[in-house]
């Protein structure tokens, strides 16, 4: 069985816990609280190539209060959603802070950039385009979620699992 590490990441209140939860368990909650440090997940899945495997899933808390032990939570990741609230613009400006979080503690691992909370239509400000431009500058694959819906969940783990092993195997 292949093991793999995921870490979300992203400013409070985006969705992480959320989306997590609508993957692990197809549940969906809207009064989650925010996460106080981290949260861990398992999920055992079938990966088309590679069969049964197991992801880990740390949901990190995005408060900046908790920025002091990311790299500690990041040590040992294998891959990272990098999520934004598609309805706060805030969520969508700060991803460069993570974005170098992430890659100062694990280097080009494979990220997934994630518009999450696309259900709330009337609400949007970061459009899908802007969302797209960025992950390109960056090299990122990207996708639109709900974790309301469950529209692209399921997809966006496979994606981003499917990627951590890819680079796995080319590794050894």
């Amino acid at each position: 069985m292949y093991k793999c590490k995921i870490v979300l990441l992203g400013e409070a209140q985006v969705g992480k816990t959320s989306l997590v939860y609508r993957f692990v368990n197809d549940s969906f909650s809207s009064s989650y609280k925010s996460t106080l440090g981290v949260n861990l997940l398992k999920k055992d899945l079938e990966v088309e190539g590679y069969g049964e495997t197991s992801a880990q899933i740390w949901d990190l808390g995005g408060q900046e209060s908790f920025s002091s032990l990311r790299k500690l939570y990041l040590e040992g990741a294998h891959g990272g959603m990098l999520l934004y609230d598609v309805t706060n613009e805030t969520s969508f400006k700060k991803l460069d802070n993570w974005v170098k979080s992430f890659h100062e503690a694990r280097g080009e691992k494979p990220l997934l950039l994630i518009g999450n909370k696309i259900d709330l239509k009337d609400r949007i400000v970061v459009t899908k385009e802007q969302g797209e431009k960025y992950a390109e500058e960056y090299g990122f694959e990207f996708i639109q979620t709900s974790a309301k819906t469950g529209n692209n969940v399921d997809k966006a783990f496979h994606d981003l699992i499917k990627d951590v092993l890819d680079e796995l195997a080319s590794e050894s």
